[in-house]
């Protein structure tokens, strides 16, 4: 589990930062970039190898496909599983 502002303001898996994407913002001054993902929703009944959002990732990387990422904290209970959070500097 994560607390509310660590997901809000510092989302590290790309469906999340999606998600935050689509959802409205109250200040008319404030700009945020909408994420558009492409592709079909997987089937649960079958999902795909490796990361299950990976057909639709905008920062899919070849390991996506191959491997499921481990869930791993990223500080202050925050947990997430995207093989992006290794290959951040």
């Amino acid at each position: 589990l994560s607390t509310t502002d660590a997901i809000f303001y510092g989302a590290h898996h790309p469906y999340t930062v999606a998600l935050l994407s689509s959802t409205p913002v109250l200040d008319p001054a404030f700009q945020r970039e909408r994420i558009i993902l492409e592709g079909g929703v997987p089937s649960p009944a079958n999902p795909p190898p490796g990361c299950r959002f990976h057909p639709r990732c905008p920062q899919v990387m070849p390991i996506c496909s191959q491997v499921e990422p481990a869930l791993e904290d990223v500080g202050d209970g925050h947990l997430v599983a995207c093989h992006l959070v290794n290959a951040r500097p």
